[in-house]
């Protein structure tokens, strides 16, 4: 049972060999469709050279003077047929004078009279109604007619017989396995350095993504060690991030719920009602602020590990004035007014929730850290090279020395006094990434404050709609 299953999977070994088998009896059929070819070929294959043969020799016996001559050829044609195991009618002679006599005949010539109508030369025709290869000579007085014919089943017969006999097949039998041999040693030895790569992944525990060291010996396996090298690495990054990203979170969370546990026992030890109101307060701050982070941290959970969503129409101008309209308390409460500048109408095709998730964090991200009676401004302008989507405020804006780093998670610049987790942005790259757009970063309103936004590529004709 464990050979048969063996013998079913996928082998490169087998195929190899088998590919040298099916390529043997290629040029095995080759050599018989070449062969055959060339002893068929008219006047100047071997067939057709024996009968000319036997009929210069018929010419020349009867031109000699003695007719009785060509009993020594109908001997040797006897003998032949004898000794060499030719079929009957392979070669055949018959010799007839002026008058069409029979004078001589040698072989298994066709008891009719060959067809009168054929001129001199070699012809196709039919003698007892089986195929026959007609050659016809005359004496140079034309006092004889040689008539040398031979059958196409004799001919069929002969050349099967000699490329099927063990003489035309013993260079293939022996040949094969000789050929097959290095052949097997070649695939068994170039497979070593994959089965000396499986042995060391095999050897590794789970958390070892270090370089594979399996030397690359053939050019063809260089690529494969190269791109799993790049994979290990690729993974050990992804993993380094999540290991600092859970450390981080880990970091982040421990603040508000340290508030939240210092609040709470603040409320149940506090005796006077205005000292209850102000722990209950901060108690709801710490757990909204928890709430929040807890949020971001799902959202671009969801965002990094899901799978690239089927894009959706969706307007761009109502997402952005819905957005605007849900943060609008917040705007009211610190003087900041808040403006759509734009189409009334722009349907794009994108992942309507990333797109949702981006405008919510930067809108958001401006109101918390903009001055109090300043301006947000969400810009949308479809131009000939791409749509572009902006944020835009008059705030303090960031930093040079922080634009670097204010899309990495948990960073927030030097100087910034308002609460926030530092996931916003965080989210929005990985937004962006879903939506295929590029973020750009610079200057805000009247050349104060910060412009985040996306920007689309024009399609070009005959293309998918942006998504």
């Amino acid at each position: 049972m464990a050979m048969w299953r063996a013998l079913r999977e996928p082998s490169i070994a087998r195929r190899l060999v088998l590919a040298v088998l099916f390529a043997c009896a290629g040029v095995w059929l080759a050599v018989y469709a070449v062969g055959r070819a060339g002893v068929y070929a008219s006047e100047s294959g071997s067939f057709d050279r024996e009968m000319l043969t036997l009929s210069e020799a018929a010419v020349r016996v009867l031109a000699s003077g003695e007719p009785a001559g060509l009993a020594g050829l109908a001997a040797s044609i006897d003998a032949d047929t004898a000794l060499d195991g030719f079929p009957a009618g392979f070669l055949a002679f018959r010799v007839t004078d002026a008058q069409g006599r029979v004078v001589a005949r040698g072989g298994e010539a066709p008891d009719v009279d060959a067809d009168p109508a054929v001129a001199e030369g070699f012809a196709d025709t039919r003698l007892d109604d089986r195929a026959h290869r007609l050659l016809r000579r005359w004496t140079p007085d034309r006092t004889y007619r040689v008539d040398v014919t031979q059958s196409i089943a004799s001919r069929e017969h002969t050349f099967d017989a000699v490329m099927f006999s063990g003489d035309g097949l013993r260079p293939l039998l022996v040949g094969v396995p000789l050929l097959l041999l290095p052949v097997w040693l070649a695939v068994y030895t170039g497979l070593r350095p994959l089965r000396r790569l499986s042995r060391e992944l095999a050897g590794r525990s789970p958390s070892d993504l270090r370089p594979l060291a399996v030397p690359a010996e053939y050019r063809e396996l260089a690529p494969v060690v190269v791109e799993l090298n790049a994979t290990l690495a690729r993974v050990q990054g992804l993993l380094d991030r999540e290991r600092a990203f859970l450390a981080d979170a880990a970091h982040e969370l421990r603040t508000p719920l340290a508030v939240v546990s210092a609040q709470c026992d603040t409320l149940i030890q506090s005796r006077s009602p205005e000292d209850r109101d102000a722990a209950a307060s901060r108690l709801r701050q710490g757990l909204a602020r928890a709430h929040r982070l807890v949020g971001q941290l799902l959202a671009l959970a969801r965002l990094e590990a899901g799978q690239p969503a089927d894009p959706a129409p969706i307007d761009v101008a109502d997402v952005a004035r819905d957005t605007l309209a849900s943060h609008a308390p917040a705007a009211r409460t610190a003087g900041i007014e808040l403006a759509y500048v734009g189409p009334d109408s722009h349907v794009l095709s994108c992942a309507p929730e990333a797109l949702e998730s981006v405008l919510d964090n930067l809108v958001g991200n401006a109101v918390r850290y903009g001055r109090p009676g300043g301006r947000v401004e969400v810009v949308l302008s479809a131009e000939s090279s791409g749509l572009h989507l902006a944020v835009r405020d008059d705030g303090p804006g960031i930093a040079p020395a922080d634009r670097s780093r204010v899309f990495e998670r948990f960073h927030r610049g030097a100087g910034v006094s308002a609460s926030g987790s530092g996931l916003g942005l965080a989210i929005v790259v990985s937004a962006a990434r879903r939506l295929g757009a590029r973020l750009d970063l610079g200057d805000g309103l009247g050349g104060q404050g910060i412009s985040i936004g996306l920007r689309w590529r024009a399609p070009q004709p005959g293309a998918v709609p942006l998504a």
